[in-house]
């Protein structure tokens, strides 16, 4: 069996097959339900180490790795393979060629992860403990109609023990991992409220039942549940995003529409928000003499790492990263990753750049990483495997 330092050495020999694959991925990104491209590619590489490919999900795939050695244990390795509606702006040689369309959440990274681990994990094949499963998953970005909610229920996602998975992320200095047990990420809830009265001239206010002020005492409202009605000890956020009313200077409208989303890591709490914003609504819209409907969506739950696989990930994550360099970390964007209802533990791979006003965000059009992480990432997924079958 092929040691840590064995396995990173390989993982470094083929850095540069690596940053191509990214860089491939990179320059042709797909948005959710549209990744046939990169459906095409994913297949033409598996199979060209000899793996037999299943189309899941619509645009998702699936390859199973098996060796003489396996026992009855499968262990997803799953990467997320959509990009996002913006504009690239990073000047990158290898930017985006699809207009208004890049990865600027760094799925295409994750991409050529899975792709090199599979590869390193073939020529392993006569010395692994389990079943590797891969698991290429469309529309991760897809709030109401995530990947993983489709991808879950395939047959042979369903018969995995244990599910793996990694993100990169630009906030994190390049070199460190982010493991932590219990929730990691948080749910992702929706809302759209619309805000009905009678509109008129905007000279005449006292003629009309004007949905403007409602509204914009709705937002202020709203954001007295998380200060006062949340237990402190208890995460939460609630952010209206979008306000949209009238057309003109002179017309107050009949209605008002406001948008956002409620993130938390709680179950209890995520059940609770649309009951509580109801009793506002109903409260603003009788003091206003307006009509409020809201119309709550419950997106992904939490991301919890089960303890099991998050202790296996820091005992495979050591002699990759070094144990100086895991750390503890958490977040309160969302992942569909959290659908999956197996044990499983998400992965935090630090891509920072060394310059920090160079670390944009994730979704923002300027979004880079420092690709001389990638081996570490595939380090990680191999050596994951083997300490998964050692436990």
């Amino acid at each position: 069996m092929k040691t840590s330092e064995e396995i990173v050495k390989m993982a470094e020999e083929m850095r540069e097959e690596i940053i191509s694959l990214r860089r491939h991925f990179h320059t042709h990104p797909e948005t959710s339900w549209n990744e046939y491209e990169t459906q095409k590619a994913i297949i033409s590489y598996l199979e060209g180490l000899g793996l037999n490919c299943v189309k899941a999900a619509e645009t998702g795939v699936i390859a199973t790795l098996a060796g003489p050695r396996s026992d009855g244990r499968i262990l997803g390795i799953r990467a997320d393979i959509d990009a996002l509606p913006i504009k690239e702006e990073t000047g990158l040689p290898f930017a985006s060629a699809n207009e208004g369309v890049s990865h600027a959440c760094g799925h295409d990274n994750h991409i050529a992860m899975g792709l090199a681990a599979a590869k390193l994990l073939t020529e392993m094949k006569d010395e692994l403990p389990v079943t590797v499963r891969f698991i290429f998953q469309p529309a991760e970005e897809a709030i109401h109609r995530c990947g993983a909610k489709v991808m879950r229920d395939h047959p042979l996602v369903r018969e995995c023990s244990r599910m793996i998975a990694m993100h990169i992320w630009s906030r994190i200095p390049a070199g460190y991992a982010g493991i932590s047990e219990g929730p990691v990420m948080a749910s992702a809830d929706t809302f759209d409220i619309t805000v009905t009265g009678r509109g008129g001239h905007g000279a005449q206010p006292q003629e009309t039942v004007d949905p403007v002020p409602a509204a914009a005492e709705l937002v202020t409202s709203l954001q007295r549940i998380v200060s006062r009605e949340i237990d402190p000890l208890d995460t939460a956020v609630l952010s209206v995003t979008s306000f949209h009313a009238g057309t003109t200077y002179n017309v107050i409208p009949d209605t008002a529409k406001l948008s956002g989303t409620v993130r938390t890591y709680s179950e209890k709490v995520s059940e609770e928000m649309p009951v509580r914003m109801e009793r506002i609504c109903r409260g603003v819209g009788e003091a206003s003499g307006t009509k409020i409907l809201l119309d709550y969506h419950r997106g992904n739950p939490p991301l919890t790492n089960d303890a099991a696989a998050a202790s296996c990930a820091k005992k495979a994550a050591a002699p990759v990263f070094g144990a100086d360099k895991i750390i503890d970390i958490r977040f309160m964007v969302s992942e569909d990753f959290a659908d999956y209802t197996q044990p499983k533990c998400m992965l935090f791979l630090g891509g920072g750049l060394a310059d920090e006003e160079k670390r944009f965000p994730q979704h923002s059009p300027y979004y880079v990483i420092d690709e001389n992480v990638l081996p570490l990432g595939v380090s990680y997924f191999v050596n994951y495997v083997f300490t998964y079958g050692a436990e």
